[in-house]
């Protein structure tokens, strides 16, 4: 697929990571229409881009049709809206807490490819970018319930992928590492930092436009995945390894199913 001339909507446009997602499809010559839940930040970046801006609440249904209303069909979705919880343990983030996480950063993107991918299969093209993180691969302690949606976008878009290869749509996953937007920012009296210790931290978030430009480029070559720090490959790759050391004997001693018979797919 090539970007030049296609209409993308993309979530949590408002800035940020999703402002530099906006802003790369538009550099490539899409038609973009910039969405997030504050009206205003989305007019913001629509109109330093020459986009047009949605008002767009992601876990309301009700919310997605008024967009699809203003959109029509799209050729690329990106599901991009998210949010995080404070570094805390577990057990002291409210069950209320821990479910708007998952209403925004999972039922989201549920939400995005219930709304559109049934015309994107209908005509036999489209594509969906959905944003995890490298907390989607790599766990963190005190941030359990962000991970834990993170991981999930990841479930669902790799088992999405299968459903639909065959219809001609594609599916790819965004996985950011520390990067400039509205979260990373916050972080500052989240951690408590001074301003010496900030100015450290965040000379080393990556610019947005970047991510963008590398979504545009796996969105033209169908590619699954877009890693944008891979200075996080030898951790991703302990932690696999320590995946595949476990698998070991059977627990039931002589157990050996047909797999093939099963439906698992490579």
């Amino acid at each position: 697929m090539k970007v030049a001339g296609k209409t993308v909507l993309v979530t949590g446009g408002g800035g940020g990571i999703g402002g530099g997602l906006a802003e790369a499809f538009a550099e490539a010559g899409a038609r973009v229409f910039v969405a997030d839940i504050e009206g205003g930040l989305a007019e913001e970046t629509a109109a330093l881009i020459g986009a047009t801006a949605i008002t767009l609440d992601v876990t309301s249904l009700d919310s997605w049709a008024a967009a699809k209303a203003v959109t029509g069909d799209l050729d690329i979705l990106c599901n991009n809206a998210g949010i995080a919880t404070k570094f805390e343990p577990l057990e002291e983030l409210s069950p209320e807490g821990f479910d708007r996480v998952m209403a925004v950063n999972v039922r989201g993107v549920f939400n995005g490819v219930l709304t559109y991918l049934p015309a994107m299969k209908a005509r036999g093209n489209g594509h969906i970018v959905n944003t995890s993180s490298t907390n989607g691969l790599l766990p963190h302690g005190t941030f359990a319930a962000y991970c834990a949606s993170k991981f999930a976008v990841l479930g669902l878009s790799d088992s999405l992928r299968q459903e639909v290869e065959d219809c001609g749509v594609g599916v790819t996953v965004l996985f950011p590492g520390l990067t400039r937007s509205r979260m990373s920012m916050a972080m500052k009296e989240e951690l408590g930092m001074d301003d010496s210790s900030w100015d450290v931290f965040s000379a080393n978030m990556m610019e947005p436009i970047w991510l963008g430009r590398a979504v545009v480029r796996a969105v033209e070559a169908n590619e699954p995945y877009v890693m944008s720090h891979p200075d996080h490959a030898p951790l991703v790759e302990r932690r696999h390894q320590a995946i595949i050391a476990a698998h070991r004997e059977p627990a039931q001693p002589g157990y050996a199913p047909n797999v093939e018979g099963l439906g698992f797919r490579e």
